[in-house]
């Protein structure tokens, strides 16, 4: 879903994982629309809440990746380091993975986006 942010990622992985086993995985990538929207803590509470109804589904979630076509000490960057950091601080005591892809700028175009 690109350009959702969290809430409307994981109103959708709600309805989808309810029939879901341990057998099976969901993988979440958000939180860069939420970072940008300056609505980090929103985001991550939308997270929070769909690992807090979860049954017997592994979740996997994505830390948020670093803006490559903004300066390195933007504030964006910057909200970028807060948004992971709280993302493994929530998820430290609950049984969901974070998965921290580093990319690095060769793997964005021109402009810094992939």
């Amino acid at each position: 879903m690109p350009g959702s942010g969290l809430a409307n990622i994981t109103a959708l992985a709600h309805e989808e994982i309810l029939n879901l086993t341990s057998d099976d995985a969901v993988v979440i990538w958000g939180g860069s629309n939420d970072v940008n929207r300056n609505e980090t803590s929103l985001g991550l509470k939308h997270l929070k809440n769909l690992t807090n109804h979860r049954s017997n589904t592994n979740i996997l979630a994505l830390a948020a990746p670093h803006r490559h076509d903004l300066q390195e000490t933007s504030c964006m960057n910057n909200e970028v380091q807060v948004f992971n950091r709280k993302l493994c601080k929530i998820f430290k005591a609950r049984d969901v993975k974070i998965l921290d892809i580093n990319l690095h700028r060769k793997n964005f175009t021109q402009h810094g986006l992939n």
